[in-house]
């Protein structure tokens, strides 16, 4: 598979679907990928089916979790972009949580997903740099 532009991977439909419609409205030449099964995706990460320049990933999903998964971006693909997404935890919270706090070095960035999607998404153009 080419290298996609950028995947992101959340368990919560509906955001998944909102990252869509909004990067094929406003980033029409992004080439990307959606995923609500994190099992699915670790699998195309660690066989080699998928790459991309830029990762979002969520930290709380069933099956394997956002550090689960950075980790596997890190020994495949290096030093990509990797971009962490949580909610369900404050940030204090995340760096003390003992199943996530040994993996946060895997991130380039923490965000909360209720910062503005378009924020979060231009630091992203930015990495892709088209």
């Amino acid at each position: 598979m080419p290298d996609l532009d950028v995947v992101f991977i959340d368990d919560e439909p509906t955001l998944t679907e909102i990252f869509q419609h909004y990067v094929l409205w406003k980033y029409k030449d992004w080439r990307f990928a959606t995923f609500t099964n994190s099992v699915l995706a670790y699998n195309d990460i660690i066989t080699g089916e998928m790459s991309a320049r830029v990762w979002i990933i969520d930290l709380m999903m069933p099956g394997k979790n956002g550090v689960q998964i950075a980790a596997a971006i890190r020994a495949a693909f290096g030093e990509r972009p990797v971009l962490l997404a949580y909610t369900a935890l404050d940030r204090q919270s995340l760096q003390n949580h003992e199943k996530y706090s040994s993996g946060l070095h895997h991130f380039n960035n923490i965000i909360n997903k209720k910062e503005d999607i378009s924020d979060v998404l231009s630091l992203v153009d930015v990495w892709i740099g088209k």
